[in-house]
């Protein structure tokens, strides 16, 4: 008799393990499996505000703040003087505002290697000197840091 009581108990333990178990593993129903992004999830330990400026102020090494400034604006950086065929030239680097800037340029800017075709004037000597200086580093964001980083400049105040 005790040994029916025990084997039914680890059958009764067994059962309601597997039960939980089950209950557990099976996944939320939604309506539209495409919306279960990461980064939409509130439930995380930080925001997607808060992951955004995250990544804006650090994303790996420099921040985007360093250049573009805390508000997204950008700035000026240098004025500097360059001289080429005995002329001089007055430069000016400047940062541009990514503030208002749409998506697809955003995202294909953060990540785009510099155009090998590009073609300059003769006149143009800071602009050529300032493009070939590489300014803007390349980070190697995956999608959702790009997405991220969007949101937060679109959102800042």
């Amino acid at each position: 008799m005790k040994i029916f009581f025990i084997i039914f108990l680890l059958l009764s333990t067994y059962s309601f393990i597997n039960a939980a178990d089950e209950e557990f593993l099976t996944p939320l129903p939604s309506s539209n499996p495409e919306a279960m992004n990461p980064l939409d999830i509130n439930n995380s330990f930080i925001t997607k505000f808060e992951y955004g400026k995250m990544l804006y102020n650090n994303p790996r090494g420099i921040g985007c703040n360093s250049c573009h400034g805390d508000d997204a604006k950008g700035k000026k950086i240098i004025d500097f003087k360059q001289e080429h065929d005995k002329k001089i030239y007055n430069c000016v680097l400047s940062v541009p505002n990514i503030k208002d800037i749409d998506y697809d340029t955003f995202s294909t800017k953060v990540n785009s290697k510099k155009n090998p075709n590009v073609k300059f004037e003769k006149e143009q000597v800071c602009e050529k000197l300032i493009y070939y200086a590489n300014v803007m580093p390349t980070y190697f964001l995956v999608e959702e840091e790009i997405e991220a980083i969007y949101y937060y400049i679109k959102n800042l105040k």
